[in-house]
């Protein structure tokens, strides 16, 4: 009880008694719905952008370039002798490089470009600190 009212008091002295019935009074419980199985809602939209068909083709124009810059430059870089942080750059990079691979097979143009983007940047860093 003296912790009630000294909660109270604060609250008083903090915002006016506006805000005492909230804390003198439990908060009542909204009932949660409970989802059965098979009954949640289906998700009826796609989470990407819709893209006109030109901006499509230049989105996958540019994540195949992409892709292919990326599988040269590592190649490059495979013989290069390079430190465990380096390593993990290159693994980095080449994860990048894969999930690039598997968004343009969903024709997730935009994610691949992005993706390949990515790899290319640590590629990049690499062939710069392993020459």
């Amino acid at each position: 009880m003296r912790s009630s009212i000294l909660v109270a008091g604060c609250v008083v002295a903090l915002f006016g008694c506006g805000h005492l019935e909230a804390v003198l009074k439990p908060a009542a419980r909204a009932p949660v719905p409970v989802a059965r199985a098979g009954s949640a809602p289906q998700p009826t939209g796609s989470l990407r952008p819709e893209l006109s068909a030109e901006e499509q083709q230049k989105f996958l124009d540019e994540a195949r370039q992409r892709i292919g810059e990326v599988e040269r430059l590592l190649r490059d870089l495979e013989g290069r002798q390079m430190s465990p942080p380096q390593l993990d750059a290159l693994t980095a990079s080449k994860n990048f490089l894969d999930q690039a691979r598997v968004a343009l097979g969903q024709r997730d143009y935009q994610r691949a470009s992005n993706l390949a983007g990515k790899a290319r940047a640590l590629g990049d860093d690499l062939a710069a600190t392993t020459k």
